[in-house]
């Protein structure tokens, strides 16, 4: 069973908690420096996994983050391709009837805005959902092949279908919720710590995830 505070706490049970959480949230703040926070947190996920102590490690071993966070950078974009191309398709009328009259142009605009917000928001949720398991599949295995495939994805939630809803709801809703609406109280300067604090937490419950289908693999064999 899922320990639902945890993840949440974890993170001030480390001594130096306070100093590894400005180092990533300064390398957040840069599109580069993104990276390699992005492998600390998957390295996370592969600690909290195999029960290893301390949970966070140290910003030292930069080879092994850079690598991570680059496949996990390389995982995100090909799910996030289809959003891209999606949001293109809304323009797409203005170029193709603009021979046609505006009243035409205008019905077929908003025909075609209506289905790709749609489709946003299915898929958006449909991305969100499966992060945990992005994450629990490259800390396991290292393979960006695996961590981006939507029918390895599902064999890996299936069995825990409920626990990554419920992890959806609490980081995927909530989470990013109460982020959305401190983050401009705080004129965004605290967008930094507030998404590393996000990770994090959605590293340990990847982490407990992935522990759980390790286990029960171990169990059937």
């Amino acid at each position: 069973m899922l320990d639902y505070g945890a993840p949440f706490g974890f993170l001030f049970k480390d001594k130096r908690w306070l100093r590894k959480l400005l180092i990533a949230s300064l390398l957040t703040c840069t599109l580069v420096g993104a990276a390699p926070v992005f492998g600390w947190t998957i390295e996370i996920v592969r600690r909290m996994a195999q029960g290893e102590e301390p949970a966070i490690p140290e910003f030292k071993d930069w080879k092994t983050f850079w690598k991570l966070g680059g496949q996990f950078a390389l995982v995100n974009a090909a799910w996030l391709l289809p959003l891209l191309l999606a949001v293109l398709m809304i323009y797409l009328p203005l170029f193709l009837l603009s021979h046609l009259p505006d009243e035409a142009v205008l019905a077929t605009f908003a025909a075609t805005f209506c289905c790709v917000s749609l489709f946003l928001l299915i898929y958006s949720i449909a991305y969100i959902f499966f992060v945990p398991a992005m994450m629990a599949l490259l800390a396991k295995t290292g393979s960006t092949g695996q961590a981006m495939n939507p029918v390895r994805l599902w064999r890996e939630v299936r069995p825990r279908f409920t626990e990554y809803l419920i992890v959806f709801l609490i980081v995927g809703v909530a989470l990013l919720n109460v982020m959305l609406f401190a983050a401009p109280l705080t004129l965004f300067l605290l967008l930094p710590p507030m998404l590393v604090y996000a990770g994090l937490v959605t590293a340990h419950f990847a982490g407990q995830l992935a522990r759980m289908n390790e286990s029960k693999n171990l169990q059937e064999e």
